[in-house]
């Protein structure tokens, strides 16, 4: 009985050696995933901040659009003045 008793002993090492090794494989391994974890946050935050970067100049964008859109139409309305004034002094003119 005590060599059965030793071998058990004996076998419980070795299974606490495995679950030790396994441990520690298991503890690099959650350090790799929380490195990875920060390195994802860290991307979406960059990734958020283009977004609002880019939502920024498509606001400047639009609001550029919306001035050059006003400017053609004063434009087309002081050629219409000006077509319309010519066409005034041409048939005012004496023939």
């Amino acid at each position: 009985m005590a060599e059965a008793l030793s071998t058990r002993v004996t076998r419980l090492e070795n299974l606490m050696g495995v679950l030790a090794e396994k441990q520690t494989r298991l503890d690099e391994v959650l350090v790799v995933l929380a490195e990875a974890q920060i390195e994802t946050e860290k991307r979406f935050r960059e990734t958020a901040e283009r977004f609002r970067e880019t939502d920024e100049r498509f606001r400047k964008t639009d609001k550029r659009f919306r001035k050059t859109d006003e400017l053609f139409r004063d434009l087309d309305e002081r050629i219409e003045k000006l077509v319309s004034g010519i066409g005034e002094l041409i048939r005012s003119r004496p023939q």
